[in-house]
């Protein structure tokens, strides 16, 4: 997917959907009709994205070698067709050298334009010199998914992980260093929004709870990844790195992501990742049959842990006798802390199954009042019977939920789940079965003040 474009002209610079162009005269017309002399800028030497995707944020930050000459230079930046926040906009020399021979004048709007501004930059010293432009934009996001594919014991599987960049931001990025930032952040405007000023000139930004700067310091603590290596030959290595409450995802080397693409990207892969199978029945989410649960953990024990997982779709496969992929069944996951354990309902299972029985009801503890009765108890006892048909040992877990003012009595390690339901979980061999009783008592209208 990645891509070369040809070069600008030597007459105009077109990059992507904004321009820079440097204007040598030091003397600087107030009509963008004056005549000009202009530079054609070489391409970028580098561009970086680190993509926020919990505010539709993304900051860029792009390094240039540029020719100055001596004394005033113009540069210009537009974000015409383009996502961009003015207000984020920096120009900063990179370098001793370049920040001591180059300086910041000011910064101004032109009135025949709303969406453009001029730098005015004084050369000490006339070199080429390197030089950083940064800024905010919207439109950029990212996803995740995980595919595990399950063995036949359903005991564990081999787990790949996937990253999805989507650039809908109206500008293209050759050869960027792309990071991903899991965490949340908020902000009082939307980039979006600011992207579209309603004034002629932009606005002094708003300052969120955490601020643009202290964003761009958290995107420079993150070491920047290698080189490109041959396309998408071997899988990039994806590195992460801890900064606060939030994680920062480098993928090795770089890539190409041109306007309205996505590209998939694979940030890893872990075999033999254990799992454990579980037939699960809560009647009050999944009816009254057993349903098989695959779940795992992200933590050392099952080669994970390092770090948090972001929100994504996680599928499991499995290969059937002629050697197809058979679909299992999916779940939406959230963000995925250390240690949290990840469950994949995948479906009813008959080889797991429960038959129950009320013994007896009792009604005691009736209470009238003007003929009318008004309070009264009941006392149920129950018999389960539990069947594993499969040939190997099954984990079983059962929720029981009851209502109102109750007392639940059992010989079996019964537990409290909630305040109205109690569950049991037990290993069950291969083609055994379990008997497991239990006895409720109900206060019913007064009997439950």
């Amino acid at each position: 997917m990645n891509s070369s474009r040809p070069a600008a002209p030597e007459s105009q610079l077109a990059i992507g959907n904004w321009l820079l162009v440097i204007c040598c005269s030091i003397v600087f017309a107030s009509s963008l009709s004056a005549k000009e002399e202009l530079v054609t800028l070489p391409e970028r030497d580098s561009v970086q994205l680190t993509i926020y995707n919990s505010e539709d944020l993304t900051l860029v930050r792009e390094r240039r070698t540029l020719s100055f000459k001596q004394g005033n230079n113009r540069l210009q930046f537009s974000w015409a067709n383009t996502l961009i926040d003015p207000t984020s906009v920096e120009f900063e020399p990179v370098g001793k050298d370049a920040q001591d021979a180059l300086e910041v004048m000011d910064v101004s709007y032109p009135a025949e334009s709303h969406e453009m501004l001029i730098w005015t930059v004084a050369c000490s010293k006339p070199a080429g010199y390197e030089v950083e432009i940064s800024y905010f934009t919207s439109g950029i996001s990212w996803s995740a998914e995980y595919t595990g594919m399950v063995n036949a014991a359903e005991n564990a599987m081999d787990l790949t992980a996937y990253v999805t960049v989507t650039n809908n931001s109206g500008e293209e990025y050759e050869d960027a260093e792309v990071r991903l930032v899991v965490g949340v952040i908020h902000l009082v405007e939307r980039i979006i929004d600011l992207a579209r000023p309603r004034m002629p000139a932009p606005q002094p930004p708003q300052v969120p709870p955490m601020d643009k700067d202290d964003l761009r310091d958290m995107a420079k603590k993150t070491a920047r990844g290698g080189e490109a290596q041959g396309g998408m030959q071997r899988p990039k290595e994806i590195q992460k790195a801890g900064l606060s409450e939030y994680y920062i995802y480098t993928v090795e080397g770089t890539e190409t992501i041109p306007h309205s693409w996505s590209k998939r990207l694979r940030s890893f892969e872990i075999k033999d990742v254990p799992l454990k199978t579980v037939y699960r029945l809560e009647p009050d989410k999944h009816g009254p049959l057993f349903t098989k649960v695959l779940e795992f953990k992200n933590d050392e024990a099952h080669k994970l842990g390092k770090e948090p997982l972001p929100d994504g779709l996680v599928r499991l496969y499995k290969r059937v006798s002629d050697g197809r992929l058979g679909y299992m069944g999916a779940v939406a996951s959230k963000y995925i802390p250390k240690n949290e354990e990840v469950k994949v309902n995948v479906g009813p299972d008959a080889e797991c199954t429960m038959k129950e029985k009320r013994g007896s009801l009792k009604k005691k503890d009736l209470t009238f009042r003007n003929n009318r009765l008004v309070g009264w108890t009941t006392v149920e006892e129950f018999e389960t019977e539990v069947k594993n048909f499969r040939n190997r040992d099954v984990e079983v877990e059962i929720h029981r939920s009851m209502q109102g003012l109750f007392e639940f009595e059992s010989d079996d390690a019964w537990e409290r789940h909630d305040a109205d339901t109690r569950k049991i979980h037990f290993t069950l061999k291969a083609g055994e079965s379990r008997k497991l009783s239990f006895k409720v008592t109900t206060k019913f209208g007064e009997n439950a003040r």
